[in-house]
């Protein structure tokens, strides 16, 4: 007979023996918030709604002002931080990108250069 068999029912033959002894927590009434307490979460609930607006707001207008890199000229591309005459010749060689992190995959520009400007360009 195998012997790991009974020492698990025994171990948990214990367990449910013990979960049955242990005391019942009783749930104590929580004290009530003061009314300063509760302006004061209400004022700092409406300033992280506030931001979280304000950053859903920017991140929009950033698309919008993205650089679309399946259409702009070299002229464009050199005004992106980091990009220099050859990776913006290098763009417009291997266009089109159906996704801009196509940019990093068909070797177009480093992934270092792709983390600092994926917020400024799109592919549409």
């Amino acid at each position: 007979m195998n012997r790991t068999r009974p020492r698990c029912l025994a171990v948990s033959a214990l367990a449910l023996i013990c979960a049955a002894w242990a005391p019942a927590q009783e749930d104590a009434p929580k004290p009530k918030p003061s009314p300063a307490k509760v302006a004061q979460d209400a004022k700092a609930k409406a300033a992280r709604e506030k931001k979280a607006k304000e950053r859903a707001k920017a991140d929009a207008e950033a698309r919008a002002r993205a650089i679309d890199v399946n259409h702009a000229t070299k002229d464009e591309l050199r005004l992106l931080p980091g990009v220099t005459e050859a990776y913006a010749a290098a763009i417009i060689a291997k266009r089109p990108y159906k996704v801009k992190a196509d940019l990093v995959l068909k070797h177009a520009i480093p992934f270092g250069l792709y983390q600092s400007l994926r917020k400024k360009v799109a592919a549409k």
